[in-house]
């Protein structure tokens, strides 16, 4: 049994990531993987979350906190996952890049799967882990001409920006409002963690695709919900938004039970273009435990 750490997937190029998850999607569409909704133990600071799942001869577990405190210096995760057919737990992680790798690869994929063939410029609203993870993953599927990066503060979009430009060759730049980021832009990637709409709806009327990563609770959302109108919506999983129920942000707008599933899009094809297209990130359980598997048989022997 191996004990994998941030250090261990940061190594590993997030190319290595992409296949397996995508057969997972495809699985889970096709009712041959196991992925229930999220569940909650709550505490008096916050609760303990665990998604479970796995596809073939892999199950598995990831557990993360919300705790609340001023003394909060990450929020680690841990994840573990058991071949069921020697019955051998092979591999646990412990950290934070393993999470934000998983989320970013599926909304990669979703951008793959989505968005039109010529998309060439892309807005992204954020410059988190999260944000990163999700540009890096975009660039190994898509080459882009451009990338507009905006957050609050000018001295992180700046250093973003330098950083993720000088490891991947593509022109990347800072934008002073989220809205000059969007202009003229093809696809358009939420990922903060805002929990009001972090731009202006009119601004995405032209924009062929959306990602939102972050929060998507009916009082907390970063994505103004007008967009969502007239849209091809997709998820990762359109389950665990059901399970969220009234609390979701689509709840009562309609347009929950019309979410496809990201994998039905794999396995059926690009959606005819040039379809408008929304995708909603909400973690599909078990992919950490394939993310994990993944990443233990990735490693240099």
């Amino acid at each position: 049994m191996e004990i994998l750490r941030d250090a261990d997937i940061r190594h590993l190029p997030i190319e290595a990531f992409i296949g397996p998850i995508s057969e997972f999607l495809v699985a889970d569409f096709e009712g041959r993987a196991t992925t229930p909704p999220r569940q909650s133990v709550h505490f008096p600071q916050g609760r303990i979350a665990f998604t479970s799942g796995g596809v073939g001869n892999l199950a598995g577990f990831r557990a993360y906190e919300t705790f609340q405190s001023r003394d909060r210096v990450t929020q680690d995760q841990i994840v573990a996952v058991w071949d069921t057919t020697t019955c051998a737990l092979i591999g646990v992680y412990l950290g934070t890049s393993l999470g934000a790798t998983r989320t970013g690869v599926l909304g990669a994929i979703a951008v793959n799967a989505l968005a039109p063939s010529s998309i060439s410029t892309c807005a992204l609203i954020g410059t988190g882990p999260q944000a990163e993870a999700q540009l890096r993953a975009i660039l190994a599927l898509r080459q882009l001409s451009e990338v507009r990066v905006y957050s609050r503060h000018e001295a992180s979009r700046s250093a973003f920006a330098e950083r993720l430009a000088a490891v991947t060759s593509t022109r990347i730049l800072p934008c002073g409002t989220p809205e000059d980021a969007a202009a003229g832009a093809d696809i358009v990637v939420l990922a903060t963690n805002s929990g009001t709409p972090v731009i202006d709806a009119a601004a995405l009327d032209h924009v062929s695709h959306i990602s939102t990563v972050g929060p998507k609770f009916v009082n907390t959302h970063e994505l103004p919900l007008t967009v969502a109108s007239g849209r091809l919506i997709v998820s990762d999983s359109p389950q665990q938004i059901r399970a969220q129920g009234e609390q979701h942000m689509l709840h009562g707008l309609g347009e929950v039970g019309d979410i496809q599933h990201l994998g039905k899009i794999l396995s059926d094809g690009r959606p005819q273009e040039p379809a408008r297209s929304l995708y909603l990130s909400a973690g599909l359980a078990g992919t950490e435990v394939v993310a994990l598997a993944t990443a233990l048989n990735a490693r240099p022997t």
